[in-house]
């Protein structure tokens, strides 16, 4: 029950001659009594007060606690629609909908595979399963993805959790190639909502408008300032003559930011919304580089098989125009908050406003 008492466990265990089998239980919260009372609250944790566990103040709204609630409205009105996750129960969201449909709720532990396989075969006998997942730990179920999904055509849906930038909970967390191993899932559609209301619209489209595996990506913490809610595959939200801006999901906050820096600058930018990135249409944003001839594309994501990536592809030959990908490079991003991070990748509304300044 000690480190003491586990060493001379191990040091016995080593001496011996024939095979050994260890089993090493942990517990979290050891030694602190509000932890190990609620060991899912504390699994990531903000500032709180010691003597009680208690937060220090209440976190507010965010895309994890608005899904929740989602998955409880939608339910109520279709008896198909189930809910799984991967011992993430409080941090997706998802607390309120076991309350409330114990039967449909399954937790399958640390096995984001074993998730997916079962949401597939629930999918085969028609229910509608929502596998929540975080970004970071649903790439331990590709393989499931591609042969148990995609090769059957389920309807099986993702809440993809913590896509993006994580921001101080490590460097393992961060959601960044999601976009890169999702969009090579064969008839996968992947949408992207920037604000609460988008991913109310979306995830109701996911299970009741698409019929094949749909992924809805979306960050942790809440909404900035765009609240609006177009749920179109892209949207001109700025009209402008002299660069494109493409962004989805919340970076799309930073790029509305960084068009207000270049009109004080004497630059129009034309700003475009994506919201859905896969299957990817590049129509809006040609039409757009037909225009302005310039084209900045920002995200929160590794370089290898981004939206900016696969728009240059698609552009290729059709027009003449200068651009630059503003992105995490490799993926391999370092602790700090998202703020610090965007800033220090230079997509943040200053960088994005910076590399456009650069095109003109």
């Amino acid at each position: 029950h000690d480190v003491a008492y586990l060493t001379k466990i191990l040091r016995y265990a080593v001496s011996l001659k024939e095979p050994v089998l260890l089993h090493v239980r942990t517990v979290k919260g050891k030694g602190f009594a509000p932890a190990e009372r609620n060991p899912d609250a504390f699994h990531g944790v903000s500032p709180f007060h010691p003597e009680t566990g208690e937060p220090k103040k209440a976190s507010g709204e965010t895309f994890s606690s608005v899904f929740g609630r989602t998955m409880v409205r939608l339910a109520r009105n279709d008896p198909r629609i189930c809910a799984l996750t991967a011992a993430m129960v409080g941090g997706t969201g998802l607390d309120g909908f076991a309350q409330t449909y114990p039967g449909r709720f399954f937790d399958v532990g640390i096995a984001e595979g074993c998730a997916v396989s079962m949401a597939a075969g629930m999918a085969k006998q028609g229910l509608v399963p929502v596998a929540a997942i975080y970004s970071s730990f649903l790439q331990r179920a590709y393989d499931m993805l591609i042969h148990d999904v995609s090769l059957l055509r389920l309807h099986v849906v993702l809440a993809v959790d913590r896509a993006g930038l994580v921001g101080e909970d490590g460097e393992t967390h961060h959601g960044v190639f999601d976009v890169a191993y999702l969009s090579t899932v064969p008839g996968m559609a992947l949408w992207c909502p920037a604000s609460f209301t988008e991913l109310r619209e979306m995830f109701h489209w996911a299970v009741s408008g698409e019929t094949g595996p749909v992924a809805v990506r979306y960050p942790r913490g809440g909404e900035g300032e765009y609240r609006e809610s177009h749920v179109e595959i892209a949207t001109v939200l700025r009209e402008g003559s002299d660069v494109t801006l493409v962004a989805y999901g919340t970076m799309i906050n930073e790029v509305l930011a960084a068009a207000g820096q270049l009109e004080r600058r004497g630059v129009s930018a034309e700003v475009i919304k994506l919201g859905r990135i896969c299957p990817l249409e590049p129509a809006p944003v040609l039409a757009s580089l037909a225009k302005t001839g310039r084209l900045v594309v920002a995200e929160e994501v590794c370089r290898a098989g981004s939206v900016g990536t696969r728009l240059l592809a698609e552009a290729a030959g059709k027009a003449a125009f200068a651009y630059r990908l503003l992105d995490l490079g490799t993926g391999i991003v370092q602790q700090g908050s998202t703020q610090e991070l965007r800033a220090a990748a230079g997509i943040d509304a200053r960088g994005i406003a910076e590399a456009a300044m650069e095109l003109m």
